[in-house]
């Protein structure tokens, strides 16, 4: 459980840093097609919708039994959008703050016994995952991939 709780506190260390700086440029994209800082963040915080903080807590408790999962949606709303460095950084420490929460409570053995049935939609599948399968690829996996892409948009930006 603790290398768990050391990639969370690490994540988003590295997030806040990569966002250091950015206040000015969380909208810009290289082109038309590419993700801008703000959405890269949404899209991980509210994937799934409502954020993975809030499914481990469902499984944990035994409320949740299964969850959607939209590959690709950068759920930003017109708020998010108006939203300022300061209100993306509470956003981030609440998500963070609750992950750590869920992880603490778990066991060990909660990781490979507690599961929920996840429904991805846009693959048309449906795959029961364990709270492991969530910490090691909706988390660990798919943030760093994501944090890596905002590190590209720092290289672009020439910071």
């Amino acid at each position: 459980m603790n290398e768990h709780l050391e990639n969370l506190r690490g994540t988003e260390v590295r997030l806040i840093q990569l966002l250091d700086g950015m206040d000015y440029c969380l909208d810009w994209k290289p082109d038309a097609s590419a993700w801008s800082a703000r959405q890269v963040v949404y899209h991980l915080l509210e994937t799934p919708e409502g954020g993975l903080h809030q499914v481990l807590w469902g499984i944990l408790s035994g409320e949740l039994k299964d969850f959607e999962i939209w590959a690709d949606l950068d759920n930003l709303t017109p708020e998010r959008l108006a939203y300022d460095i300061e209100q993306l950084r509470e956003d981030i420490g609440e998500f963070f703050r609750g992950m750590a929460e869920s992880l603490e409570t778990a066991t060990d053995d909660d990781l490979d016994a507690k599961a929920a049935l996840a429904h991805l939609r846009t693959r048309g599948r449906d795959d029961e995952r364990t709270l492991r399968m969530l910490l090691d690829g909706l988390f660990a996996h798919h943030w760093g991939n994501h944090l890596e892409q905002i590190g590209e948009l720092r290289k672009s930006l020439g910071m």
